[in-house]
């Protein structure tokens, strides 16, 4: 029988891997978890990005492949819905009425997060305060 998958990781906690001095506990972690974590496009993006960001070297080649192909291995990519899209625009609605704001791209992954029933991992906590108060966003921080 295959697990669902219910574990959803931030690009900080993905990012974390490659350091030369990871947190041992977000190491520990992934290696438990791992076939029960996904990511999400918007992630995804975020990681493309910093790669696209750096110059020509070494260290880009070296963090192109990671992304492309450990991450891309080993994590399935939860995609933006209609559900999610459904989601998203109720969360950023509610929370520009109450006066907080938040950034698209935090929100759009707590919506994904949340139309997936998975658990946001995150070190950014704070970035997804206000939308955990008004949702059903669980958030993990695997640095603590």
């Amino acid at each position: 029988m295959k697990k669902n998958l219910i574990i959803f990781l931030d690009a900080n906690i993905i990012s974390e891997i490659i350091k030369p001095n990871p947190s041992l506990n977000v190491l520990k972690k992934i290696a438990e978890h791992t076939s029960d974590c996904a990511i999400c496009s918007p992630v995804w993006e975020e990681l493309k990005f910093g790669v696209f960001l750096m110059k020509d070297g070494q260290n880009k080649k070296y963090l192109e492949k990671f992304i492309c192909e450990d991450v891309h291995e080993n994590f399935k990519i939860k995609n933006y819905t209609e559900r999610a899209a459904d989601i998203h625009a109720m969360l950023r609605a509610e929370l520009c009425k109450s006066g907080r704001p938040t950034q698209k791209s935090d929100s759009m992954i707590a919506s994904i997060a949340i139309a997936n029933h998975m658990i946001l991992v995150t070190r950014n906590t704070k970035h997804f305060s206000a939308i955990q108060e008004i949702s059903e966003l669980k958030i993990e921080n695997w640095f603590e």
